[in-house]
């Protein structure tokens, strides 16, 4: 018996272990990176992406969408002495034609799974650009892990994506980071040893194991709930309507019709963001926020 207490603590241990294992199989499984690392928060992912952009790519220049990113895209690269570049946007959607005028002088583009968590972009052609013009690729797939199309290592260089409140795999803390090739990861090893990620692999795994359908729930509600809008206020304009999305975000021309969308929101117990915002759109619109639900009842 007193044999047994002494191996507890290492049994405990090859415990935790073979579940970080699970976990990294499973993240390089739906990015397709075999480079996969676990850091404190999404944001820490962002700040050690670009930390490895700056050490791979000379150019000054950081490119980030005009619209539908996330707050750190306009910070992080100052911090590290990158100058930014905006690239136009149709409501969130990387403009390719601008992209293409822009990817050359760019040591990387940032950029979200889905603009705003409301509209899937399009990754392979923004892949072919950036690979074209030696733009290294960030993709922040937050909102897209697992994501059969989405978050996807064979169009981007650096996929990066936070475990926090309110995204898809809610395991309310952590992030990764992976990278395409190994050759991205020399001489950056002292970034990561300034984030840590602390044990609650048990969370995480469960989460990441049904990421999958998490993300297809999401996705299906969100199309759902775009369907009641439309037949019950056709004057409305639902942005990206035909896209698919986690979130829905409804354009309002008049006081009127944004008291319709906020009533309606109210009436069905859903989060709402106020645009103009950066993270969503720069107009005036309601993002109905179907992602805080998480696919198991409200936040």
């Amino acid at each position: 018996m007193e044999e047994d207490k002494k191996q507890t603590p290492e049994k405990e241990a090859h415990r935790l272990e073979h579940e970080r294992r699970q976990i990294l199989d499973l993240l390089s499984k739906y990015t397709k990176h075999k480079e996969v690392r676990l850091v404190q928060r999404g944001n820490a992912a962002i700040f050690c992406a670009l930390y490895i952009v700056k050490k791979t790519n000379p150019r000054p220049f950081i490119l980030i969408p005009d619209q539908g990113g996330w707050i750190s895209f306009k910070t992080y690269p100052k911090m590290l002495g990158f100058e930014i570049r905006t690239v136009k946007t149709n409501r969130g959607l990387i403009d390719l034609i601008d992209l293409e005028k822009k990817a050359e002088s760019g040591a990387a583009l940032l950029v979200t799974s889905f603009a705003g968590y409301f509209a899937d972009q399009p990754m392979s052609y923004i892949s072919k650009i950036c690979k074209r013009n030696n733009c290294i690729l960030i993709e922040d797939a937050s909102g897209a892990i697992g994501d059969d199309d989405l978050c996807d290592g064979d169009h981007s260089d650096i996929i990066v994506g936070s475990f926090g409140r309110w995204k898809p795999v809610n395991a309310e803390y952590g992030g990764f980071i992976s990278v395409s090739k190994k050759e991205l990861l020399e001489d950056v090893s002292d970034v990561f040893s300034t984030t840590n990620f602390y044990p609650r692999y048990d969370t995480l795994l469960q989460k990441l194991t049904k990421a999958k359908d998490t993300i297809k729930l999401m996705t299906k509600r969100a199309e759902a709930v775009k369907q009641e809008i439309a037949k019950r206020f056709p004057e409305l304009k639902i942005i990206h309507k035909d896209l698919r999305g986690l979130n829905v975000v409804v354009r309002h021309m008049n006081e009127k019709e944004k008291e319709q969308i906020e009533k309606y929101c109210d009436e069905k117990h859903f989060d709402y963001l106020e645009c103009p915002n950066y993270t969503r759109v720069e107009e005036d619109a309601i993002s109905i926020e179907l992602k805080r639900l998480n696919g198991n009842g409200k936040a």
